[in-house]
């Protein structure tokens, strides 16, 4: 696939600028990561000092130069007046010297590649001086307090769009710094990403109370304009109506007693005060009532909307029509025409341009998920032999929302081909200390890579971020063995089978004594005979069980077991998040009553049999055999080739009852980096004897406590 262009677009308006660090910087970043790049300066202004600076840098880099005659016009003017002259479709608008790493810029370009249209950055961490980082955070947190915008750091001079959004979105004055809230209430997708600061340029310190009127004013103007250009009634009607009825109640008690008891209105300050603000609101409602009229008119001219692109999207796969990079002549006080390419140089204001610098081979690089690459992380997931249903996004997602763990996902790629992924949580336990954890409340999870050397690099730069996180270790759920030599846990196995091709087969490959207790509880009931066992029951299971049925009996299963239950929302969540792809079978009896329930998972060509639960009463009736059975049956019928019967501690009650339904136990490869002082392999599981007694202890607990307890505990065993 064709790289993009991009243009980088830097505004120079004061004595502080240094175009040389930021032109060698942010092209040898896009160049070394595989994308063509040019470089759009504009100088407001009189800036004689830096001409011949950016004339050197035009011999080494495709560069353009816009002057705008006068002075100060503005950032907004000049990113207007340099998006005019950019060729690339994706554009990058940076402060005059380095105020980020120089890197980050491709978090940024490959942010809007991934679908975004307009990407925000946050400095993170800071570096400036305190108070400057107080008084932008109580900006920022005023912002999204009024505005009900998700940004963290809109003073931040690094931003990236599509060409589009500012050929739609109007900017002027100092509005500039709300481009991704303007953008975003137009209908643009508009993300935010995380970047490393490196330096701040300007006043530190208090500013002067005219720079807290003005962004007071800035605020109030941008709030206005994001939610109520199209309803002017709602705002003046609110203030209106406010000051009326208050005006109104100030002044009926004076004038009540001056039509009743004839006394002067003189001595009443209170009624000259309400009748102003009476008239006030009245005035504002007005001011409301015209405006809506001035919409109403003009509302078959105006486009307070964008209309997603009706034309397939492109993807790693597909080539993308971009522009062809021109390398363009600098000019001074008026606009040159492209030189470079075979055309022919412009009279006078041309500087040769040198070609292009060499692009060195591509190495592998490292980093984290950006916003809108989910769509990107699940398709290589599906293509990938090793991805499992829990390496998905949606499972990242419902751990975030449910538990509140911070995701640090990984990607390494080439270029811009991924090859590899790693998905990541920040997890903290009073019980298991600080760790990241691939991946929590799933049984498989770890390293997807193309070949080894991927592999390795997304483990080193793990172990890097584990170390600079000061975590304990960092646990990789591998199913398959993965190459190297890490430690490694023996306590938990798996088991899984191939199914057959007919629905009918299933039965037969469950050993003997198994395959006699499915009979007992499918057949139809038969009547008790007295001190005889009932043989049949009649139960039936049938794929439409809620989540309230499969949480109760869930719950009770692991209260009997002695350990804390997941919330009923985590439940609620998977079903949400997956849909179908998240299946419920509950048996029933011929009462209509459900005994068991399982939820489990469709990925591929596999149905994960995950959570499940049953009546301690029920055990004589053979339903958990026949559930499981049923299952099978279920998926073969749907299509699918394999059964995952999930993980279990090797010797345990769970894992005799899967030997016994037939299944063979295979070791799963749990690897670790121990990166802690001191660090070991975790020893929080119930196999360890020092929780025998905290284990009795809860599953004395009432049914209400273990429920409200182990929601709140099971965040801290991941």
């Amino acid at each position: 696939m064709t790289a993009p262009l991009v243009t980088v677009v830097l505004a120079i308006a004061g004595p502080d600028a240094q175009p040389r660090p930021v032109v060698e910087g942010f092209g040898k970043a896009l160049l070394t990561a595989g994308y063509r790049c040019e470089f759009v300066v504009v100088l407001d202004g009189p800036a004689a000092r830096f001409q011949q600076e950016v004339r050197d840098l035009a011999s080494e880099w495709p560069l353009r130069i816009v002057q705008l005659e006068g002075g100060g016009l503005g950032e907004s003017i000049a990113l207007s007046a340099g998006v005019a002259k950019a060729n690339g479709d994706l554009v990058v608008n940076v402060p005059p010297y380095l105020q980020i790493e120089p890197e980050d810029v491709l978090l940024v370009v490959k942010a809007l590649e991934a679908g975004a249209d307009c990407v925000a950055t946050w400095r993170h961490s800071r570096i400036d001086p305190l108070l400057n980082q107080m008084q932008s955070l109580v900006f920022n947190w005023f912002l999204r307090l009024v505005m009900n915008m998700p940004f963290h750091d809109l003073n931040s001079g690094t931003r990236g769009f599509r060409r589009q959004v500012l050929e739609e979105v109007a900017v002027y004055g100092e509005l500039y710094r709300f481009l991704p809230v303007l953008a975003r209430r137009q209908g643009f997708r508009v993300v935010e990403v995380r970047v490393r600061h490196r330096e701040e340029k300007g006043r530190a310190g208090f500013y002067g109370v005219g720079v807290y009127l003005r962004r007071l004013l800035d605020i109030l103007a941008i709030t206005f304009l994001t939610r109520f250009t199209q309803r002017p009634l709602r705002f003046f009607g609110y203030v209106g109506f406010s000051a009326a009825l208050v005006g109104t109640l100030m002044a009926a008690w004076p004038l009540y007693l001056k039509l009743f008891d004839n006394e002067s209105l003189a001595n009443r300050p209170v009624f000259v005060i309400g009748a102003i603000l009476a008239a006030f609101g009245v005035q504002l409602l007005g001011f409301g009532l015209i405006g809506e009229i001035i919409i109403f008119t003009q509302a078959p001219n105006l486009r307070d909307y964008k209309v997603e692109n009706d034309g397939p999207a492109t993807d790693e796969h597909s080539e993308a029509q971009v522009v062809p990079m021109a390398e363009v002549a600098p000019v001074v006080a008026h606009d040159a025409q492209p030189a470079f390419e075979g055309a022919a140089p412009a009279p006078e204001a041309v500087v040769k341009v040198a070609a292009e610098p060499a692009v060195p081979e591509q190495p592998l690089r490292v980093r984290e998920i950006l916003p809108g690459e989910d769509a990107r992380w699940d398709s290589y997931v599906s293509r990938h032999a090793h991805g499992t249903f829990f390496h998905r996004t949606g499972w990242s997602r419902v751990v975030a929302e449910q538990f509140h763990h911070y995701p640090h996902h990984l990607v390494v790629e080439q270029g811009r081909r991924w090859l590899g992924v790693l998905p990541l949580f920040l997890t903290k336990s009073p019980f298991l200390g600080k760790n990241l954890v691939s991946v929590p409340y799933a049984v498989y999870g770890g390293v997807l890579a193309d070949d080894e050397r991927a592999q390795q690099a997304l483990l080193q730069h793990a172990e890097v971020m584990g170390r600079e996180l000061g975590v304990g270790y960092v646990e990789l759920r591998h199913l398959e063995a993965r190459p190297g030599e890490r430690p490694r846990s023996p306590l938990y196995v798996t088991f899984r089978c191939e199914l057959p091709e007919r629905a009918e087969d299933v039965m037969a490959r469950i050993p003997k004594k198994a395959r006699a207790e499915v009979r007992c509880a499918r057949e139809p009931a038969a009547p008790a005979i007295e001190g005889k066992r009932r043989e049949s029951f009649g139960i039936t299971v049938t794929p439409d069980g809620s989540v309230d049925e499969l949480f109760a009996l869930f719950a009770e299963n692991k209260r009997r077991l002695g350990s804390p239950a997941l919330p009923r929302s985590w439940f609620q969540g998977l079903v949400d998040e997956f849909g179908k792809a998240a299946v419920i079978h509950r048996a029933v009896l011929p009462n209509g009553n459900t005994i068991a329930a399982v939820m489990s998972f469709c990925f591929k060509d596999t149905v994960y049999a995950y959570y499940s639960g049953s009546r301690s009463d029920v055990n004589d009736t053979g339903v958990n055999n026949w559930i499981y059975c049923a299952i099978m049956e279920w998926a073969v019928e749907q299509g699918y080739r394999h059964f995952d019967f999930g993980r279990s501690r090797a010797d345990s009650g769970p894992a005799k009852f899967k030997r016994n339904m037939g299944f063979e136990a295979e070791p799963l490869h749990y690897e670790y980096l121990l990166l802690g002082q001191g660090a070991k392999l975790p020893e929080f599981h119930p196999s360890n004897p020092k929780l025998a007694l905290p284990r009795r202890l809860w599953s004395k607990l009432p049914m209400f406590a273990c429920n409200h307890l182990g929601a709140r505990l099971s965040r801290y065993l991941p």
